[in-house]
């Protein structure tokens, strides 16, 4: 039998072998950091699908909204991983503006609906770690 442990150590040894030198420099002083996203949190913005056809020209963008939505219980877990706001900022701008407003409503935020989306993840991330990073520095007070 495994040791979980080992076996996770061992897939981030791998990944540091293989990342690039600026990376694991900007890793080492303090200006990167590796987090750990759950797989069904939001899927990145510049995700596609192979479909076997050749590369034309692109699509039309569809104006249906997408089958699945990300979901809002695994994006608060995934923003409570996070220390930084900009870690946030950057997590929840690929998100449509529709999908931001289900979460700020999971979150109970009020007076969302005529906001833009720039300012949905201000508020979103404003809530979740803004209010913990805030929480903290009054606590060392």
């Amino acid at each position: 039998m495994s040791d979980p442990a080992r076996d996770v150590a061992d897939l981030v040894a791998a990944l540091l072998r293989a990342l690039p030198a600026a990376d694991l420099a900007a890793l080492t002083e303090g200006r990167a950091r590796l987090a750990v996203v759950p797989l069904d949190a939001a899927p990145p913005a510049d995700r596609t699908i192979p479909t076997g056809r050749p590369a034309a020209a692109p699509a039309r963008p569809s104006t249906r909204r997408a089958a699945s939505a990300p979901d809002p219980a695994a994006a608060r877990a995934a923003l409570e991983t996070m220390s930084r706001r900009d870690d946030g900022t950057a997590y929840l701008s690929g998100w449509t503006a529709r999908d931001l407003r289900v979460l700020a409503a999971s979150l109970e935020l009020r007076g969302v609906a005529g906001l833009r989306k720039a300012d949905l993840v201000e508020r979103i991330v404003d809530r979740t770690i803004g209010f913990r990073l805030a929480s903290a520095a009054i606590r060392r007070l």
